[in-house]
C-alpha cells in the first residue's frame, strides 16, 4: 500500500513539473488562452492515477511513475484534441 502512494505522489510531481512547465510557456508565449485552475486540478489528479497504474501494471520502478505522470497526461491531451479534430470534420 505504501509503494501505491508513493507512486501516485511521484506520478503527480511528474503532472505538477508539466503544469509548471505549460504555465511558463503560458505566461511567456501565449496569453490569447485563459488559464482554468480546475483544468490544472484535473491533470493533476489525472497524472496521480497514471502514476499508480504505471506501477502496477509495469513494476515499483518510481522513476516510471514519475515520467508516466508527467508524459501520460500529455498523451492523454494529444488524443483527445485530436478527437475534438476529427469530430469537427465529420
Amino acid at each position: 500500500m505504501n509503494e501505491i502512494i508513493i507512486a501516485g505522489l511521484l506520478g503527480l510531481l511528474g503532472g505538477l513539473a508539466r503544469a509548471f512547465f505549460g504555465l511558463l510557456k503560458h505566461y511567456r508565449i501565449d496569453m490569447k488562452t485563459k488559464f482554468i485552475p480546475s483544468y490544472l486540478i484535473i491533470t493533476l489528479v489525472g497524472a496521480g492515477v497514471i502514476g499508480i497504474f504505471v506501477s502496477l501494471l509495469l513494476s515499483t520502478n518510481y522513476f516510471l511513475s514519475l515520467v508516466a505522470g508527467y508524459a501520460g497526461i500529455d498523451i492523454i491531451e494529444g488524443l483527445v484534441k485530436a478527437y475534438k479534430k476529427k469530430s469537427n470534420f465529420i
